[in-house]
C-alpha cells in the first residue's frame, strides 16, 4: 500500500467519521448538520463517496470543497471512487458498466456534457471526452490516499491484512476485504472501516449500528446505506476530551418518521435476522403472519414474515432480501422510522437504528424535518 497519509490529531479533538455515502448527497449534509459539524472538527470521510446513489457529482465537488476549505477535512479512497482509474486506464469494462449503472458518476458527467454512448463509442472517446470536462475531479479522486494513520486509530475503507507491517496491504484488499471483522490485525491502533454493511454481521437483531470490537481493535461503521433497503448514513463520533476518548454514533436516512401510540411487547420467541449471503430457507411451521423456518447455510430457526419469502425455480425457498425476523417492543411516545407497512398485521420500523416488527395500526405521522445548518453548510 503505497498512498497512505499520516495525520495527528489533538487529545481535546472531536472526531466524525462517516463513510459509503455512495453519492447521497441530502442525507450527507444532513447528517453533518445533526452532529453540528463545525471547522474545529477533524472530519474523516473513510471512502465510497460515488457510485450507487443519485449524487455522485455533487458529492464530490461538496467534498472538495469542505477539504479545500476546512484543514481539519480528510477523505480516504474507497473501491468505488477507484471507477476513475479505470477510464484512466481505458478498461475495456468499462463500456459494459456504463450501460447496466444508471447511478455512476460517470454517467452522470456525460448526461453533464450532453454524451450519449453509442454501439460504437470507445472508451478511450469517454475518456477524451470526461478529462476535458472534469480534469480536477478525476485528478483529485487519484490522489486519494487509502489509509489514513493517527496515532490511535487507522482510517482505512475495507480493512487490513494480518502482516507484521500493516502497511504491506495489498492495495485492493485494503479497499475490497470483505466481512474484516472475522478476520484479525497487527497494526496495534484501531482500525475503522466502512465497505462492509454492518447488517451482515446480525444474527440475533437486524441492527445498523456500528460495531465496535475492542478485543480485535476494529470498528466498522458501514451503515449500509444504498446497499441494504433498510440502510442508513453512519457517524461515528470519536471525543478525545480529558484523554481518554468516548465514542458515539448518530445516522440519517430516508425513511418517514412515525410517533408510536400504545406499547407493544415484542414476543420473546421471534428474533433473528436474514443478511446476505444466507437466504436460503427450508419452512417448517406456516403461520398467519410469520412461518418458522430453518436457514440452510447457519441452520438458524427463524419466524420469518409470509411476505418476504418466495420459491425458486429450483424450488428452493429464499428470503426475498435483508429482513429482520425478530419483532421490536416501543413504547407511547416513541418515534420510529416506518420501513414497510404493506404486510398483513404487522409493520417493519426502525428504532435507533435495529430493525423489528411491531403491530399494525400504533403509529401516527410525526414532523422529522431537519433544521437548517447553522454554520458550514449553507455558507
Amino acid at each position: 500500500m503505497d498512498k497512505i497519509k499520516k495525520l495527528f490529531i489533538p487529545e481535546n479533538a472531536r472526531v466524525i467519521v462517516i463513510s459509503d455515502i455512495h453519492g447521497e448527497l441530502e442525507l450527507f449534509k444532513q447528517l453533518l448538520d445533526k452532529v453540528d459539524f463545525d471547522s474545529g472538527d477533524y472530519l474523516i470521510i473513510n471512502g465510497d463517496l460515488c457510485e450507487k446513489g443519485s449524487n455522485s457529482d455533487g458529492v464530490v465537488r461538496f467534498v472538495m470543497e469542505l477539504e479545500a476549505q476546512y484543514p481539519n477535512v480528510h477523505v480516504t479512497e474507497g473501491n468505488c471512487d477507484t471507477l476513475v482509474e479505470d477510464l484512466v486506464e481505458e478498461n475495456p469494462e468499462l463500456l459494459r458498466y456504463l450501460q447496466t449503472r444508471q447511478h455512476s458518476i460517470l454517467n452522470e458527467w456525460l448526461d453533464k456534457i450532453g454524451f450519449v454512448i453509442g454501439e460504437d463509442t470507445s472508451v478511450g472517446e469517454i475518456k477524451e471526452r470526461l478529462t476535458c470536462h472534469f480534469s480536477k475531479e478525476i485528478n483529485w479522486l487519484l490522489q486519494l490516499p487509502t489509509a489514513i494513520e493517527a496515532d490511535d486509530y487507522i482510517f482505512v475503507h475495507a480493512g487490513l491484512e494480518d502482516r507484521v507491517d500493516w502497511k504491506e496491504t495489498e492495495r485492493l484488499k485494503a479497499i475490497t476485504f470483505r466481512s474484516f471483522l472475522h478476520h484479525t490485525h497487527n497494526a496495534g491502533e484501531h482500525v475503522i472501516v466502512g465497505h462492509w454493511p454492518v447488517v451482515n454481521y446480525s444474527s440475533d437483531i437486524s441492527s445498523h449500528k456500528p460495531i465496535i470490537d475492542e478485543g480485535k481493535k476494529m470498528i466498522a461503521i458501514d451503515g449500509g446505506n444504498i446497499i441494504k433497503k433498510t440502510g442508513q448514513l453512519n457517524a461515528l463520533i470519536i471525543d478525545r476530551l480529558n484523554k481518554k476518548d468516548s465514542i458515539a454514533y448518530t445516522y440519517t436516512d430516508s425513511f418517514p418518521q412515525f410517533e408510536v401510540l400504545e406499547d407493544f411487547h415484542a414476543d420473546a420467541q421471534l428474533t433473528g435476522a436474514i443478511s446476505y449471503p444466507s437466504y436460503e430457507l427450508v419452512p417448517i411451521k406456516a403461520g398467519q403472519h410469520f412461518t418458522l423456518c430453518e436457514q440452510v447455510e447457519t441452520i438458524n430457526k427463524l419466524y420469518v414474515k409470509n411476505e418476504y419469502f418466495y420459491q425458486g425455480e429450483d424450488g428452493s425457498t429464499y428470503a426475498k432480501n435483508d429482513v429482520s425476523c425478530a419483532q421490536i417492543s416501543v413504547e407511547k411516545g416513541d418515534i420510529v422510522s416506518l420501513i414497510d407497512d404493506n404486510c398483513s398485521g404487522y409493520d417493519l420500523i426502525k428504532k435507533n437504528g435495529v430493525i423489528g416488527w411491531i403491530g399494525k395500526g400504533i403509529l401516527a405521522s410525526h414532523d422529522s424535518s431537519h433544521k437548517k445548518s447553522n454554520s458550514l453548510l449553507n455558507k
